[in-house]
């Protein structure tokens, strides 16, 4: 597993002392049900957030091959042609980037070919490609936080059985905060209080450990999800903030979440969004 570090001086920063992360799975851009102006829209509100760092989560594509799930042909566009969109959507917004894991749908290339669309999409944005899964450890001023990052695995299709999936890494991990997708719901689950021996300081003490499930930008009241009778999910993302505030002297810690979902506007009667007929794929 790979590990990295990030320190944020928000005063040279000249930002307020927290972090925003917004981590962004699940865009499955060349899917008819990839929504792109809530996409857009949640792109737009990164740009404007000066507290903003984000995490590419992978399925940045939606990657249909001859050999793998999904109906090739009805794919918008190639999964290059996918990937450009991607680099266009993500180009005002890449510095913010803090590193990129790989997701299952861009893993699908990989398995029939050796070659990565998750590190090649990363490597054309001039972003840092960790792989599976990545540790990060946040240090907001003198507030230092471990935060797990994973696609996720097979969620099922109940609500209880998604977020059993995410809660399984729960089992292996510690950390301050784990971050899963892959079952397209975004979620706040509710903190664990894990209690550990104090050695130093000769006492207990408590850490809170939170576990997110990050969402996605796919509309499924259409598509695979219609076809097989599962319950429909609307776009949604969340956005974690890490306290950096210090209180007489000491570090405050703290994370606080935001959802924002789909309100259903997108007009089921187009197959596909006209963003995708504005340039010719070469």
């Amino acid at each position: 597993m790979a590990y990295i570090r990030f320190t944020f001086d928000t005063k040279k920063l000249k930002i307020e002392p927290y972090i925003n992360i917004y981590p962004l799975p699940c865009m499955h851009i060349g899917a008819a049900q990839c929504d792109m102006e809530f996409l857009k829209d949640h792109l737009g509100r990164i740009e404007a957030d000066p507290n903003a760092r984000v995490v590419y989560m992978g399925d940045g594509g939606e990657c249909v091959t001859k050999y793998s799930k999904g109906e090739i042909y009805k794919q918008l566009c190639s999964p290059q042609r996918q990937q450009d969109i991607i680099v266009d959507l993500l180009d005002p917004i890449k510095d913010k980037i803090l590193f990129g894991i790989r997701g299952n749908h861009g893993n699908r290339i990989f398995k029939e070919t050796g070659l990565s669309f998750d590190k090649t999409l990363c490597t054309a944005l001039g972003v840092q490609y960790l792989g599976p899964a990545a540790m990060a450890n946040i240090v907001v001023n003198r507030s230092s936080y471990d935060a797990y990052f994973h696609h996720g695995i097979d969620s099922g299709v109940s609500l209880s059985t998604k977020i059993a999936k995410a809660t399984a890494f729960g089992a292996f991990i510690s950390a301050d905060a784990i971050f899963t997708a892959h079952s397209h719901v975004a979620i706040d689950l509710q903190p664990a209080a894990l209690i550990e021996a104090d050695n130093v300081n000769a006492r207990t003490k408590v850490r809170m450990r939170h576990q997110y499930i990050c969402g996605s930008a796919y509309d499924s009241r259409t598509g695979y999800a219609e076809e097989k009778g599962y319950p429909p999910l609307l776009p949604s993302y969340i956005v974690v903030g890490f306290d950096g505030r210090v209180s007489n002297g000491h570090a405050r810690y703290g994370q606080e979440s935001h959802v924002w979902r789909s309100g259903g506007e997108r007009d089921l009667r187009h197959d596909y969004p006209l963003d995708y007929l504005d340039t010719e794929e070469n």
